[in-house]
């Protein structure tokens, strides 16, 4: 089966409602989930997951227990087990949500009930701040967590060394300019804004032209 590829522009202009959520890919048990943003949801809280916030076009804004940010543009933060949050936007803003697809009884029961108002805070990572500091060729840097999804930043300008997936599948975001993989599944070219999924086991090979940025969405090696 060749790697398919996903525009995110292009489904989120098949959302005509704000707060509607559509999958757009899996990396093994976490789902990538698209959802369009214009006005609040309700209170609320999850016991049974942790929650990654991605925002690709416009601000999104995440209120919490924790505090409250604004996420612009190749921005994101993660939502802890049990904090009680809301998101929105006062404009049309385009996001996506990282998020385990089971529940806690198909994860061992780690689950968190509750936790004490303002004990952590937010913290927002940007994705283009993050990949000015890097140096080489496609050498992932990681940003963050949620739950065993490990999200890490790379830059690619030229021809990058051949990399497999050994944990399972790989999800990569392109942020800047476009990118190509070759695999031994077909070759496929990424835009801004456009993503793909790596089987686990699939040997790739990433190029650029210019300089591209790219979000790898991974789980983390076993303990």
């Amino acid at each position: 089966m060749p790697i398919a590829k996903i525009n995110v522009f292009e489904e989120a202009r098949n959302l005509t409602q704000p707060l509607l959520v559509i999958d757009l890919a899996e990396v093994d048990d976490v789902a990538a989930r698209l959802f369009i943003s214009q006005g609040m949801v309700a209170w609320h809280r999850h016991v049974d997951q942790e929650q990654l916030f991605l925002a690709i076009d416009g601000e999104l804004v995440l209120e919490s227990e924790w505090g409250n940010i604004a996420l612009q543009s190749g921005e994101m933060a993660v939502i802890p087990k049990a904090v009680g949050h809301r998101c929105g936007s006062a404009a049309r803003t385009i996001g996506l949500v990282f998020e385990r697809r089971f529940f806690s009884n198909r994860q061992n029961g780690q689950r968190r009930l509750f936790v004490l108002e303002g004990a952590g805070e937010l913290n927002p990572v940007s994705i283009g701040a993050e990949a000015m500091t890097l140096e080489g060729t496609f050498v992932p840097s990681r940003l963050t967590t949620v739950d065993e999804l490990v999200l890490s930043v790379a830059r690619c300008e030229g021809e990058a060394e051949e990399r497999v997936p050994s944990h399972g599948s790989e999800l990569l975001l392109v942020q800047e300019s476009s990118l190509t993989l070759e695999t031994a599944l077909g070759t496929v070219t990424l835009d801004r804004g456009e993503m793909a999924v790596i089987p686990q086991g699939i040997l790739y090979r990433a190029r650029a032209s210019e300089a591209a940025v790219v979000l790898l969405a991974t789980k983390d090696a076993p303990p």
